[in-house]
């Protein structure tokens, strides 16, 4: 057994309920799915490591897209063909993408590592993660968090698996300041669907603007970045 495979047996994720929650974030979802797809090409093979209940993945056609997920109440949720272990997929992939997962394990280097092997020569990881440790909040300590990140650290486990970062930002702008007041209010971690919604369709447009005029290298709520395996 692998030490990837170790790390991912042991996460604690109880954070389901927030997962229900998020898919009220239309703009925030439809966003993150329009960045993995962009360049996807016809007949690409492509992995969803970590997929969760299956709100990225479920949006390929049926078929199309490999799902990896340890969490037996999510399984039922997604309707690709799904692994509980990575280690099962023989096959190599095009295009990998894990949204929101990295945080959630403890030894991340190794997993990245590992999915750096699954790339084909070429082949891209993208990845989305939670940013700037100075937010790290109860809602964090809720959903199993192990760390949040800034863009250093993220290009760092990138390049140690052997990839070469082509794209590196923070993404949601005022995200950041909205989970800084957060913290500083001492909320609990949980969120509320009239939270999300309000959050989704009136603060994030404009979020995503600032993230556009300081070209993701001032500050956010998250980090998101690509790399790719040297051909």
């Amino acid at each position: 057994m692998s030490q990837a495979k170790q790390t991912a047996e042991k996460v604690e994720y109880n954070g389901a309920d927030n997962l229900a929650m998020m898919s009220h974030a239309v703009n925030y979802n439809s966003g993150l799915y329009q960045w993995v797809a962009r360049d996807i090409r016809p007949g690409e093979a492509i992995l969803d490591f970590g997929a969760g209940n299956g709100e990225y993945a479920n949006r390929f056609p049926v078929g199309s897209v490999d799902a990896a997920e340890i969490d037996p109440e999510l399984l039922p949720l997604i309707k690709q063909p799904v692994y509980t272990d990575i280690n099962q997929l023989a096959k190599t992939y095009d295009l990998i993408y894990t949204i929101n997962v990295l945080e959630h394990i403890e030894h991340h280097g190794e997993i990245v590592k590992e999915l750096s092997r699954k790339l084909k020569p070429g082949g891209r990881l993208k990845v989305f993660v939670p940013a700037r440790q100075e937010i790290f909040s109860n809602m964090d300590e809720h959903v199993g968090h192990y760390r949040r990140y800034d863009k250093k650290l993220v290009r760092q486990i990138l390049e140690d698996a052997g990839l070469q970062v082509t794209y590196c930002q923070y993404y949601d702008f005022a995200g950041y300041f909205i989970s800084l007041l957060y913290k500083w209010l001492g909320k609990d971690g949980r969120i509320t669907k009239e939270s999300i919604i309000f959050y989704d369709r009136v603060v994030f447009p404009v979020s995503r603007l600032l993230d556009k005029l300081t070209i993701g290298q001032v500050i956010g709520k998250n980090v998101i970045a690509e790399a790719i395996r040297p051909v």
